[in-house]
């Protein structure tokens, strides 16, 4: 005589799939120790590595048309149609003494996050996100570039580059920022 089987349950068949994964598992690390990490936008404005913190900028565009705004420094580029609004086109390197960039196809907009001002800053080039972490911060910037120094707030250093943390806030806020009109010398 032979014994029967009972049926195994779909329940019982899942409790005992659990049962044997259970033993047969590695035990994961109750908890993982992370760095934490600062995020920004890397940019390229003439020499210079720079990064923004992400909540600084609402929009990364193509830089299209231009159109000049007559009588204003070489640095305002003039304005600019961003997805149906007009904004200020300023020229960072030329704001920050240097020659007035020439149009090429990677130089982008950086769309500044500020809800009073309208404006974006021309670069040469975005690279995207990136991070670092604690240990790659550089405890000085005064090794940074005269013109840029005034608008960093920290640095950071990843395979012998330098990458500085440009402050918009900074920017906006600098009274030279908001005169754009070019007077006539006396």
């Amino acid at each position: 005589m032979t014994e029967s089987k009972v049926a195994e349950t779909p329940l019982d068949l899942l409790i005992r799939i659990e049962r044997v994964s259970r033993q047969a598992g590695h035990q994961l690390p109750e908890k993982l120790e992370t760095k934490p990490l600062w995020r920004g936008i890397a940019f390229t404005v003439d020499q210079w590595r720079l990064l923004v913190p992400l909540d600084a900028i609402t929009d990364v565009v193509e830089c299209g048309s231009v159109t000049a705004v007559p009588r204003t420094k070489n640095w305002l580029r003039g304005v600019a149609n961003v997805r149906g609004s007009l904004y200020s086109v300023t020229d960072l390197g030329c704001f920050l003494g240097r020659p007035p960039m020439t149009s090429e196809a990677d130089n982008k907009l950086l769309v500044i996050n500020d809800k009073e001002l309208r404006s974006a800053i021309l670069v040469n080039e975005v690279y995207g996100l990136k991070s670092f972490d604690e240990e790659q911060n550089l405890a000085d910037v005064a090794s940074l570039d005269a013109d840029i120094r005034p608008y960093v707030n920290r640095a950071f250093e990843e395979n012998d580059q330098i990458w500085a943390v440009f402050d918009v806030q900074r920017l906006i806020s600098a009274g030279a920022f908001l005169e754009v009109e070019l007077r006539a010398s006396a």
